[in-house]
This record gives structure tokens, C-alpha cells and sequence, in this order.
């Protein structure tokens, strides 16, 4: 695979503009150092690389020079001679009436002097030295302000260290700001006690460079790749890299390899540091390496084999070479970076390997409080590693069942995948565990469909389906169908779940009426559902509740209550299928499960944005959302409910919102569902422009084009790509290509893709016409009042299900209008009217500009049309919907039409006079009812990050320190509003 390094800065805006304050500050004469610190691999040289190409580009001169690692003595004043060489060829020293005897001595081309290669005898030569410097930069910098860049300071000598010093104290009234790098893992003690210093004198400003963000590293990796990556992989290097850039390329450049081990290069720089250490220490790393995590004294004292002083003396060497950190208050000590933990480990050899896990093992089982929190997932692992199966297999067992406890179950399932590993090599695990192999299999799969991996849910229910155990229970062998079945669903095999489901009603008999026949009915009345068979998928869910009724327990027929509401809103019975829902979740939440309350808030959230009830499907799937995160279910549940909220702040035009969503989704989605996230990501990339990114997601939720339910959707987001890539005949062929086939998708969708048709007939009329082809023409107007008279009878058919039905017919009549006479205002006008009455303000800006586009041919006043030019421009810019924004621009430009008069003095319409976004005064009404940032993260479905940054921002924006004065603030404009009784429930 193609190997590239991302080309932006990324994440660093902030601290790019606190250097570019100081440069602009040494320009006015205000001088300084910047200290810029950071561990390795950071992306400090980046920063200043970007600092100093914006500082040339503005005509200003830069001067760098770089420490390095010099064995012995090392090299006095490298740096500067480094930097300052290249002036020997600039006009700088021409009417120089200085002295600089002692800077030619260190640098022979700034002067020509025969003393140039005699020692100085002078008793001050290094102040006159760190003079002469100061001068001749005050004279480079005489036009425009000079920046000296002294880079990798920890490897700096005494004398480079003593410059910076006195730079610090004499710059101050010059056009010169000096910026130092150094890291911070890696200090040496002069440089510590020197930093310590100019900070706390004020002589230097320190700009520490944090990990990147989840998200910063997220587009970093996107822009280092040729191709779309796997989320998970985007996760798991996330996870692993800390928010080192660096670390993150080069786990990157491993995986296009397929090598998820540290890779060469990486390992190497970091196991430089162990180099330096002595025996003991690299001993003690080794055992710390094998822990996995942060590691007590009392475990490292009872496993490595040196007395109290030596281990001591051995902890120190390692947290002094910037390897290990302590932490005094809970007296442990872990890895400065989980990457040096791996290359540590990588160090240990064969059988040292299981003698040291075997000795973790017993210390744990001697001292169970010295376990970070299950000591049954670390027995696990040492065990294993230590090639103790027995003990490793019984300790996985109660690992997962601990991991399941606290909805842990990705581990739980690593655990599982444990024991089935293990299973062969002990003889008498059945009898060991209590539990025989199907058993076992079974339980793996249900851990894994929930986790979000539903294809190896899938392949172990299909090993336990194989066993000659399985076939003697007809009820029990249903029920495994049944559950085989959800798996398929979930990965899209549509066709196996379906028989999986028959076969399931097949064995479960019916009589006498049992909850195993009501499960086996509910789940067949929703692949019926899903099959867009709704009429089959009603009966199926009432013979479910029927039998429920019968064996008077309503609790194996929850889904089919649920199953059946949906069912009927798409029948047309909208009032009652809500109702059935709601009543569905009472049901769950007082005698179900979390499973089935969680399901009731994919399908409710499902039905209303098909109502086109927008703001209550988003609440519905923000709840939802949150529910089940706090449960573990956000790989499954979570996959669904976070594209049904994103879907729903997207009508309603709260993108930025969406988009956070729906990053929040990525980087959690497994193989549960996974095109559902990909196919709104493919929308919210069609709007924004971002036409490229919109194909990637397309190819990634392709299943979506074969699928009865969603094949529509996805052919209306391929027929708009198409449409604003200006490839017409494309768009024309996908509409075509599904009405030619049969029927699946709800028709309530037709009219969309009617209206994308009658679009690309529109431009392909058009470019006939200047070609004077007469015949495309007509041809265009003849399909056109076909494609017309679809929608209009499918919108009759379908009004009861979904009021966008309407809407889009409304747009399929304006656009036909396009194609045989001049267009229609009228017919503009109250399409836009419609979708605002829907609240989608980017479908009504679509038909604004239309309507302005209609008025500019009809010869109506300018005045006219410009009014639903810039209505149609202020949304298409405060959604940063690029490709309208411009058709709205190409539009005003060409009509001579005036998009800012009417509104100049207001302020931008996504900030208020606070200088608020809308996220951010979402923010502060939480901070206003005294929700910490977790809190707000849980509340608005974003990272506990991101919250923190709103909150860093808002209390810049109002020149406030504290959150309360923030608080004050907000009630002083707005009473807040009253919290949410669940949510003060939760915090309380």
C-alpha cells in the first residue's frame, strides 16, 4: 500500500497562534522566548516548520539551527553556528559597526578577520559572545522581525543552554523572538532547572504540545491514506498511539502490511532509551511490561528478584530516563507511553516470558488487592502466557462472566475466545467448567452479536448448530435458529436469516403455546419486516402476542409488540403504531430487558423520522444513544440510534451536530448494521461538497443498494452525487434502473427519486438544446411527465405513511415546469412552503434558489428575486452546504442580485451577540444547570474532550475564569431551562 504523510497541520491551530502572537509581538518590538515542549514524536518540529514557512512567506527572516546527540562532549553552540552560518552571504554584516571578533571566532564565515582561528585571552568571552549575537540579529531584524529557532534543546550543551538564558533577559526591547524545542521525556538536568527558571521569572513563554485528540488523529491518519480506513483500525491506532502523530504514522504504515506488532523503526527510537539503562532497570521494565498496566510497588516488589534498595535504585534509573512515571499517592509506576510498554515487551525472551507471567500470576493469587480491578482477567492472562491452561481456563471463565457484569462485553468475548482456545488442550474442561462446549458457543456468540461482531456471532452459532448435541433438543435447536438468524441480519445475509427464521417456526411447535413459540414469532414477524413484507410481518406479531396471552406472560412477545407498531406505521396507521410503541417501552422498561427497551427506541426513532417528526426522533434516538452506551450496547444498539439522531439533526439543519454524532458512531462502529452509519455520512458529505468522501461512504453501505427497505435511499444519495458531479445521464440511469425493478421500498420514497430524475432530464434538455437536438428534447419532456405522474401516484398512496411524500412531489412538479415552459414561481414558492412547514431548512433553501432562478426568467425586479436568493444563501452558509452555496453565489452573480443588504447589520446567523456558536450556547445552558463536562458530553452525545474545549472556548469568548461566572452570565440572559428528571436522576 501507498505510504504518505499527512500534509496539513492538524490539531495545533491553537498553539500555531500563540507563536504567531509573539512573532507579530517581536515585529512591534516586543521580544521573547517560546518554549515549545513536547514528548518525541509530538509534531513540535512540525509546528515550527509551519511557524517558520507563514514567518518567510510574510518576508520576515528565519534563522534555525538543531542540537544533536552528540557522544562525548558534544558540539558548544551547534545550534547557533547552524543558524547563523547562512548570513555570511547577506547584506547583514555589511554596516555592521559592531564588534563581532567572538562570533567569528565560533562561525570563521561572518568574517575574514586573521585572528578569526586565534583563542580569545579575554577574561569575558562568552558575555561578549552572547552580545555580539544579540547585536547582529538586532540588525537582521532592523526591516522585520528575525525568528530563532533553536530546536531539540535536550541535547543541547551547557554553553547553547547559558545563550538561551541570557537571550531570554535581552531580547525583550528587540524585533526577535527565539523558540525552543525540547521534550519533555527527555530533559536533561541543566535544561530542567533552566526551563524552571525563565517560566518562573516570565522571561519565557512555554507552549506544551498535549496529545492529539481521537478526533485530530482520526483526520490526520484519513489524510496520511490513499484509501478509506477501517474505523477500527482508525480505533485501535488511535487507542495505541496515545495522540502521538508520529506513533500513529508509523502503527499506520505497519498495518498496510499487515503487521500489527510495533514496527521496526518505531521500536527502535524507543528502545533507544533502554539503552541507556542499566541491567537491573531494564529487568524491572521487562517484569513492568508483562503487567499490562500500571503496576503497584508491593507486585513488583514480590515478582523481581532484587531487595528493596536495588529495586529502588533499578525504579528511579527508569523513571529518571523518562520511562517509567510514578505515582506517589497510589504508589504505582506505569509506562511514560503504552508503545514503550510494547517494545519493552518485545524484549523479553522465550521462557523468561511464562516464567515472569507465572510469577504475576501467583503473586496476584497471594495478594488479590494488588489486581487493578478483575483479578480474574488478569489471572487469565498471566496464566495463559504462561502456558498454564488448566488455571488460565477456569480464570477466564469468571472473567467474562465479570466482564459481562459491567457491560463489558467486547472483553467479555476476548475472554470467550480464550476458553475456546483453550477448551482442546484440557482434558476435562466440561467437567471442570460446569459447562459443556455448546454451551459455551452459544454464550460467545450472544457476547459477540452484542458487541458489535456480528459475523463471528454468526460463525460460532453455526459451530454450535454443528454439534451432535444440538440435534436432540427441537425447541432448543429452534431457538439457536432464531438466533442465528439476528446475527445474519445484522451483517446483511438477508436471505440465510430468513430461512434460519422458517426453520425456527418449524421446530418450535405450536402446541402447546410457549414463550419459546412467541420469541421464534416475534423474531420472524421482523425479518418480515425488514423484507418490507409488512402485512405478513402484522400477522406474524399478533399470533406472537396471541401466545403470549395464552401462557399469560407478555414478556416473550415484547418484540412483536414492538415488531407490530412499526409494522403498522408503515401500513399507514401512524397514531396507532406510535402508541403501540410507547406502550411497548412501558412494557420493557417494567418487566423486559435492556435489550428490549433499546430496541424500542430504534424502531420508534425509525417511525418518526418517517413521519417526518424530526425533533422528537432525534430526543427519541439521542436517549436512546446515551441508554445505550451506559449499558455497553453502543457496538449494537448504538450503530443504529446514532445515524437515526444524525439523520434527524440533519433535516432539521443541525449539522455540525450530526457530524459530531456521527464521528462519535465511527469510531464505535462494528459489524452490527455498519452501512446504516456510512449511508448518512454519505448524505452530510453530499451536502457539504465533499463529493469524494460522499463515494467513499457509498462503497462502504453498497449493501444498502440491494436491500428492500433502504435500496431507495441509497439510489436517491448515488443519483445526487451523480446530479452535482454534472454526470445527468448517471443520475437518469439509477432512477430508471429502480423503477424498472420490482417493488421493495416503501413508495413513500418514490417521489424523491421522481424529482432527481426530472433534475437530470432538466440539465440533459438543456445541454440538447444548445445543441439544438430537438429530439432529446422531446424525449426529455415525455419521460419527464412519466417520472411526474409517478410521483403524484405514489405521494396518493403514500401520504399517510410519510408527509415527504408530498414535499418531494411538490418539487417534482416545480422541476418539471423546468423542462417544458419557463419555471414555475408558484410552484417554487410552495414547495419551499412545504418543506418549511417539515423543518428541513436545506430542502426549502434548495427550492428558494430555485424560485429565485424562476423569478430571474420570468423578468420579475431583481428586488424580488434577491429575497429568496439570500433566505436561500443565509442557510446554505450557516449549513456550510458548499455545493448550493455556490450555485446561490453563481446565481446573484449572474442576475446582478444583492445577498447582504437586507440583513448587514445583523450578526452571523450562527453566533449570537456573545460571539456564540450554537453548540457552544448549548453548552453554556447546560453549564448554567450545573452539568459537569461528562455531564454535557452524555447530554449532547459528544466526547468528554470536545465538551471540555466548548467550555475552554465559552469562557474565553466571554472573558470569564471560572464556569460559574459563565453560569451567572447565562441566567442573566436566559433563564435556564428546567433539567430533564431523568437526567437529575442520573447525576444525583
Amino acid at each position: 500500500m501507498e505510504r504518505r504523510t499527512a500534509p496539513g497541520l492538524i490539531g495545533r491551530s491553537a498553539e500555531l497562534r500563540r507563536l504567531e502572537d509573539a512573532v507579530a509581538s517581536a515585529a512591534a518590538g516586543r521580544g521573547a522566548v517560546a518554549l515549545v515542549a513536547g514528548e518525541a514524536g509530538i509534531g513540535k518540529t512540525r509546528l515550527v516548520s509551519e511557524l517558520c514557512d507563514r514567518v518567510r512567506q510574510s518576508g520576515s527572516t528565519v534563522l534555525s539551527g538543531c542540537c544533536i546527540d552528540a557522544v562525548g562532549t558534544g558540539l558548544p553552540y551547534l545550534p547557533l553556528v547552524e543558524a547563523l552560518r547562512p548570513l555570511h552571504a547577506t547584506a547583514a554584516l555589511d554596516d555592521l559597526t559592531g564588534d563581532l571578533s567572538e562570533l567569528v571566532r565560533l562561525i570563521p564565515e561572518l568574517g575574514d578577520s586573521p585572528s578569526a582561528s586565534t583563542p580569545s585571552t579575554r577574561a569575558d568571552t562568552q558575555l561578549r559572545l552572547f552580545h555580539e549575537t544579540v547585536e547582529l540579529l538586532d540588525r537582521v531584524s532592523e526591516d522585520q522581525a528575525v525568528v530563532l529557532v533553536l530546536e531539540d534543546l535536550h541535547w543541547a550543551d551547557a554553553s547553547t543552554l547559558g545563550l538561551l538564558s541570557y537571550l531570554a533577559h535581552a531580547v525583550r526591547d528587540h524585533r526577535i523572538l527565539v523558540v525552543a524545542t525540547y521534550r519533555i521525556d527527555q530533559p536533561g538536568e541543566g535544561l530542567t532547572r533552566l526551563v524552571v527558571e525563565l517560566e518562573r521569572s516570565g522571561a519565557a513563554n512555554a507552549v506544551e504540545l498535549a496529545p492529539l485528540s481521537d478526533r485530530d488523529l482520526a483526520q490526520l491518519l484519513s489524510e496520511a491514506s490513499a484509501q478509506t480506513l477501517d474505523p477500527a483500525l482508525v480505533a485501535s491506532i488511535c487507542a495505541r498511539s496515545e495522540g502521538n502523530p508520529f506513533f500513529a504514522e508509523e502503527l499506520l504504515a505497519a498495518a498496510r502490511d499487515g503487521d500489527q506488532s510495533v514496527p521496526r523503526i518505531l521500536r527502535d527510537v524507543l528502545l533507544q532509551r533502554f539503552d541507556q539503562l542499566g541491567g537491573k532497570a531494564r529487568a524491572v521494565l521487562r517484569v513492568a511490561a508483562a503487567c499490562s498496566r500500571e503496576i503497584p510497588y508491593t507486585l513488583l516488589a514480590a515478582v523481581v528478584p532484587y531487595d528493596a534498595h536495588d529495586l529502588v535504585e533499578a525504579l528511579r534509573e527508569a523513571v529518571k530516563g523518562g520511562l517509567l512515571v510514578a505515582d506517589t499517592a497510589a504508589g504505582t509506576f506505569r509506562f511514560r507511553h503504552a508503545l514503550l510498554a510494547e517494545a519493552s515487551y518485545s524484549t523479553v525472551l522465550p521462557g523468561e516470558r511464562e516464567a515472569i507471567h507465572a510469577r504475576l500470576a501467583q503473586a496476584l493469587v497471594d495478594d488479590p488487592a494488588s489486581a487493578a480491578s478483575s483479578i480474574s482477567a488478569e489471572l487469565a492472562h498471566h496464566w495463559a502466557a504462561a502456558g498454564r491452561p488448566v488455571e488460565a481456563l477456569r480464570a477466564s471463565v469468571a472473567a467474562a462472566r465479570e466482564a459481562e457484569t459491567v457491560a463489558g462485553r467486547a472483553e467479555a468475548l476476548r475472554h470467550l475466545q480464550r476458553v475456546l482456545e483453550l477448551w482442546p488442550q484440557v482434558g476435562d474442561a466440561e467437567a471442570l467448567l460446569g459447562l459443556d462446549l455448546g454451551a459455551v458457543l452459544r454464550w460467545a456468540a450472544e457476547v459477540a452479536y452484542w458487541a458489535g461482531a456480528g459475523g463471528r456471532a454468526a460463525e460460532l452459532m453455526r459451530q454450535a448448530l454443528a454439534l451432535p448435541s444440538a440435534q436432540t433438543d427441537a425447541v432448543q435447536l429452534g431457538l439457536m435458529h432464531e438466533r442465528l438468524a439476528s446475527y445474519l441480519l445484522a451483517i446483511g445475509e438477508r436471505a440465510a436469516a430468513m430461512a434460519a427464521l422458517e426453520r425456527a417456526v418449524e421446530l418450535v411447535p405450536a402446541k402447546p403455546p410457549s414463550a419459546q413459540r412467541a420469541t421464534v414469532l416475534a423474531a420472524y414477524g421482523r425479518g418480515l419486516m425488514l423484507a418490507c413484507r409488512f402485512d405478513e410481518s402484522r400477522v406474524a406479531c399478533e399470533q406472537a402476542l396471541a401466545v403470549g396471552a395464552a401462557i399469560g406472560d407478555d414478556r416473550p412477545a415484547l418484540r412483536a409488540r414492538t415488531v407490530l407498531g412499526a409494522a403498522l406505521c408503515r401500513l399507514g396507521s401512524g397514531h396507532d403504531g406510535v402508541t403501540r410503541l410507547r406502550h411497548a417501552r412501558e412494557l420493557a422498561r417494567d418487566c423486559g430487558s435492556v435489550q428490549d427497551e433499546l430496541y424500542t427506541y430504534v424502531q420508534l426513532s425509525d417511525v418518526l423520522l418517517i413521519q417526518g417528526r424530526l425533533a422528537e426522533a432525534a430526543d427519541d434516538a439521542l436517549e436512546g444513544l446515551a441508554k445505550s452506551r451506559r449499558h455497553g450496547y453502543q457496538r449494537s444498539f448504538g450503530s443504529i440510534l446514532g445515524p437515526n439522531a444524525a439523520d434527524a439533526l440533519l433535516g432539521l439543519g443541525e449539522w455540525s451536530r450530526a457530524e459530531e454524532v456521527l464521528e462519535a458512531t465511527l469510531r464505535e462502529t462494528g459489524a452490527f448494521w455498519p452501512e446504516v452509519v456510512h449511508i448518512v455520512c454519505a448524505q452530510l458529505a453530499l451536502g457539504r461538497g465533499r463529493l469524494e468522501r460522499a463515494r467513499e461512504h457509498l462503497e462502504l453501505s453498497a449493501r444498502y443498494s440491494d436491500e428492500p427497505d433502504t435500496k431507495a435511499v441509497y439510489a436517491a444519495l448515488v443519483a445526487e452525487l451523480a446530479l452535482w458531479e454534472g454526470r445527468f445521464d448517471d443520475a437518469l440511469g439509477v432512477v430508471t434502473r429502480l423503477h424498472d425493478e420490482e417493488p421493495g421500498d416503501p413508495r413513500y420514497r418514490e417521489p424523491h427519486l421522481c424529482a432527481l430524475g426530472l433534475r437530470a432530464l432538466v440539465e440533459r434538455a438543456r445541454q440538447a438544446a444548445i445543441r439544438r437536438d430537438a429530439a432529446t428534447v422531446t424525449d426529455a419532456q415525455r419521460r419527464g411527465r412519466l417520472l411526474l405522474e409517478r410521483a403524484r401516484r405514489s405521494a396518493a398512496r403514500s401520504a399517510a405513511v410519510s408527509p415527504e411524500a408530498h414535499g418531494w412531489t411538490a418539487v417534482a412538479e416545480s422541476e418539471h415546469t423546468r423542462l417544458a415552459s419557463p419555471p414555475s414561481p408558484e410552484r417554487w414558492q410552495h414547495a419551499a412552503a412545504i418543506w418549511e412547514q417539515l423543518q428541513r431548512p436545506y430542502q426549502a433553501a434548495y427550492c428558494r434558489w430555485r424560485l429565485a432562478e424562476a423569478l430571474v426568467a420570468a423578468g420579475a425586479p431583481r428586488t424580488d428575486a434577491a429575497a429568496p436568493a439570500r433566505e436561500a444563501h443565509r442557510t446554505a452558509r450557516r449549513l456550510a452546504a458548499t455545493p448550493l452555496l455556490h450555485e446561490v453565489e453563481k446565481l446573484a452573480r449572474r442576475a446582478r442580485l444583492d445577498l447582504t443588504s437586507a440583513d448587514a447589520s445583523a450578526p452571523p446567523d450562527n453566533e449570537d451577540t456573545l460571539g456564540l456558536t450554537a453548540r457552544e450556547r448549548e453548552v453554556l445552558q447546560l453549564l448554567a444547570r450545573g452539568y459537569t463536562n461528562r455531564e454535557i458530553a452524555s447530554e449532547l452525545t459528544i466526547s468528554v474532550k470536545t465538551a471540555s474545549v466548548h467550555v475552554s472556548h465559552i469562557l474565553r469568548k466571554l472573558d470569564v475564569t471560572s464556569r460559574l461566572k459563565a453560569a451567572e452570565i447565562a441566567h442573566q440572559l436566559t433563564p435556564p431551562r428546567p433539567s430533564r428528571p431523568e437526567a437529575a436522576a442520573e447525576r444525583t
